[in-house]
């Protein structure tokens, strides 16, 4: 096969044998069957094996995956380092788009990982246009930054985040022309202006990469196979909105967009999950900030509502209770659920469809969990249910006497799980709620918190764990099996 390395490789008629080249021996169906199994950068370390392998690597991918987000730890001090791994990491890509330029073969999934920002806005723009022209399926952009601060509104203009612009998902002769004259992104129908590479993409994954809320809503009428779409760190957008029964979109993912103020999802008959995560919430008007509408999305069935007050519990809950289609429901508070927070039972709505409910929020000091006993018993048909403590800190032990609460049974709920449990006296009340009260109750799953925030960063704890044993070793019903991980 002929190389597309700018270098040309030594003629195979004048070279030796290679003896210890046993790869290049191989049939090519084998070799592209290796490759397939290897991510972007594993087929890269291991190219020096074979002249063959390298080139079939170059020009026979289909997955690239540019992933070298775990450098980025180690260049958070050292900015001048980090400067020239972007120049290294651009150059590998740059590479390798250049090899795979002009093969006939497509893309199942394009993804560059790393600290890019709007100053390598031409070299990703080119790479975005030619994982479209190879039809792809996938395409991620990643762009985490180095330094906590760039995500900062006010960071150093040079790292500002990547800029998105309709021009680049255009057909090329529309976008050139364009630009040539200086149009804008209006007036133009998206039936003829489009890349045709978009109508192969099935998911769209865009973290801190600045995009308008118009191009999003555009860019899901022009591809009509679309079914998972993820923004995070999106800039720029300030409003979202996914409507149209002919879309295929099933996922839809937004987390922390802080610029959003409005997110409109209607009459989309596909769509059976939707994330949320911000720093407040609101639904349809209440309070000023995320304004979100949901309305005739009838396959609903998951639903996770991320960085919310628990003060705004009665308003998602009315927001969400239409849609007897919902079986997952997670909500994840932003702080310890307090106990001057009153849930009270005849207010909630039921939701008798939700069968795994998980609740996450954050873990500190010896706050009674038990509040939280009505917001559990509105999902009267749960069959599973988890707790996770997030960010423990400062948590107390100090013997206390347990408060018990006997409410409705729970006649479906057979598994519970307590993610970080610490051994507090709330920890154990909430195991007892439980025990109580969920009358077939079949397991209950305990992993002990190993980790806890203290001033200087993160601690190793060992004592959880045996407060678990000494405080449920022994003392279930016999009929709920214990497993403490």
């Amino acid at each position: 096969m002929d190389s597309s390395s700018p270098k040309s490789p030594r003629s195979e008629s004048k070279a030796e044998p290679d003896y210890k080249d046993r790869i290049s021996c191989l049939p090519e169906q084998v070799i592209d069957r290796i490759l397939s199994l290897l991510t972007s950068r594993e087929a890269q370390a291991t190219c020096v094996l074979s002249r063959r392998w390298r080139h079939l690597y170059n020009s026979l991918l289909t997955d690239l995956d540019f992933d070298w987000l775990d450098l980025l730890e180690k260049l958070r001090d050292d900015p001048e380092q980090a400067e020239k791994e972007r120049a290294r990491y651009v150059e590998w890509v740059d590479n390798v788009v250049h090899h795979q330029s002009g093969k006939e073969h497509s893309l199942r999934r394009f993804v560059l990982r790393f600290d890019l920002n709007n100053s390598y806005k031409s070299h990703i723009d080119h790479w975005i246009r030619f994982a479209l022209a190879k039809q792809v399926k996938v395409l991620d952009l990643h762009f985490m930054p180095v330094c906590y601060d760039d995500f900062k509104p006010d960071c150093d203009p040079s790292h500002l985040p990547y800029v998105l612009e309709r021009e680049i998902l255009m057909d090329a002769d529309v976008g050139c022309s364009r630009r040539a004259s200086g149009l804008g992104n209006f007036g133009l129908s998206p039936s003829i202006s489009w890349h045709v590479g978009c109508r192969n993409l099935e998911q769209l994954s865009l973290f801190r990469v600045n995009v308008e809320g118009e191009l999003i809503e555009q860019l899901l009428a022009a591809c009509p196979v679309l079914e998972k779409l993820v923004l995070e760190y999106a800039r720029g957008l300030r409003w979202l909105r996914v409507s149209g029964e002919s879309q295929k979109l099933k996922y839809l993912c937004i987390r922390v967009c802080k610029d959003l103020q409005l997110i409109e999802i209607y009459d989309t008959t596909n769509l059976v999950s939707f994330t949320y995560r911000g720093w407040s919430f609101t639904y349809r008007g209440f309070e000023e900030q995320i304004i979100w509408y949901l309305d005739n999305v009838p396959r609903l069935s998951e639903v996770s509502i991320e960085g919310f007050s628990a003060r705004q519990v009665d308003l998602i809950m009315s927001g969400l209770s239409r849609y007897s289609s919902l079986q997952i429901m997670k909500l994840y508070f932003t702080m310890p659920f307090p106990e001057r927070v009153r849930l009270h039972r005849r207010q909630l709505p039921k939701f008798t469809s939700v069968k795994q409910l998980e609740l996450r929020f954050e873990g500190y000091g010896d706050s009674s969990l038990l509040p939280l006993t009505p917001l559990i018993e509105a999902f009267p048909c749960l069959r599973s249910f988890v707790v996770e403590l997030m960010y423990p800190k400062d948590m107390l032990c100090s013997p206390r006497e347990l408060k018990r609460v006997v409410g409705p049974p729970h006649q479906f709920l057979k598994v519970v799980e307590f993610n970080n449990y610490y051994g507090r006296p709330c920890d154990l009340e909430l195991v007892n709620y439980f025990i109580d009260n969920a009358i077939a109750l079949e397991k209950l799953v305990v992993n002990p918190c190993e980790e806890e925030y203290i001033t200087d960063g993160v601690k190793k704890v060992k004592e959880p764990r045996e407060r678990a044993l000494q405080q449920l070793m022994g003392k279930l019903p016999s009929r709920i099996e214990l497993v403490i991980n």
